[in-house]
């Protein structure tokens, strides 16, 4: 069976169409994609340089919304190098939000994955199988979700935070941070993750200080108002602590809360922002 490809499409050099593929209505598909058997890629659909759909992917589908028609001019923009397995749907935008679902590059989405309208995901995501995100949902880049996990509506999860297997997350995840758990709860750091992303130990360190501090009840290791704001002060110097910090202050669905037997010992030790931290540990 030959490949289904719309006249106002666009393939760039390098693009093969598996048997019974199909590209819809003004999607572009860039270099070097490759659509195995019976993979779709919708209307108004962009995938970046080297994409793969595997068979039966359904990527760039009508939005699962009941108030946003079929032919809505709504979209989704796919970056390089997505791999999206067997029984991937991926739904573009609906017209009560942004109308776009974006991806970035380097992410893996796993068997039977869903994707819902208006979200976006940033780079090197991995999903695995049958993970299911609603509408609206926003994942930093480098997260990983383990199978059979669920993300409610409007939930964020932040760089580099892990969802354990079979979790219901229904609210926010900050970044670096390990849930689990129907409702979600937090276990502390993602500190694998942190250490694969290259962060050296000091500021491991420190983005535990600002997880005991924001995220634990009562909060330990602060004392007052005054001591509060030296602590932050020391933490903002580093980059991605201070993400953490104004993450959890942004959150409008609130976050998810600390377990109740969650371990609060770091094990990189205690942060000393006058520590020396030639130590070339990584």
């Amino acid at each position: 069976m030959t490949a289904h490809v719309h006249p106002s499409a666009r393939l760039h050099a390098g693009v093969v169409l598996g048997p019974g593929a199909v590209v819809g209505p003004e999607a572009e598909l860039h270099a070097d994609c490759v659509l195995g058997p019976y993979a779709v890629v919708g209307p108004r659909t962009t995938l970046g340089p080297r994409c793969r759909l595997h068979a039966f992917a359904v990527v760039g589908g009508d939005a699962q919304d009941r108030r946003t028609p079929p032919d809505a001019a709504t979209r989704l923009v796919c970056g390089a190098e997505n791999v999206f397995r067997e029984h991937v749907t991926v739904s573009r935008g609906s017209l009560h939000g942004d109308g776009l679902t974006r991806m970035g590059a380097g992410n893996l989405l796993m068997a039977g994955v869903h994707v819902g309208h208006d979200c976006h995901l940033g780079d090197g995501i991995t999903l695995a199988n049958n993970v299911s995100l609603a509408g609206h949902v926003e994942i930093g880049d480098r997260v990983g979700i383990g199978g059979h996990a669920a993300v409610h509506q409007f939930v964020r999860l932040g760089a580099l935070s892990f969802i354990a297997a079979n979790a219901m997350v229904s609210q926010d995840v900050p970044p670096g941070c390990l849930a689990a758990g129907d409702r979600a709860r937090l276990y502390g750091l993602n500190v694998t993750g942190l250490r694969r992303a290259g962060l050296p130990a000091d500021v491991r360190r420190a983005w535990h200080s600002a997880f005991r501090w924001l995220c634990t009840s009562p909060p330990r290791g602060v004392d007052d108002e005054a001591a509060a704001a030296r602590n932050e002060l020391e933490l903002r110097i580093y980059p991605q602590v201070a993400e953490f910090i104004d993450f959890v202050r942004s959150s409008s669905r609130g976050i998810c809360r600390a377990a109740g037997r969650i371990s609060i010992d770091d094990p990189d030790g205690p942060f000393d922002a006058g520590a020396d931290t030639g130590r070339g540990e990584p």
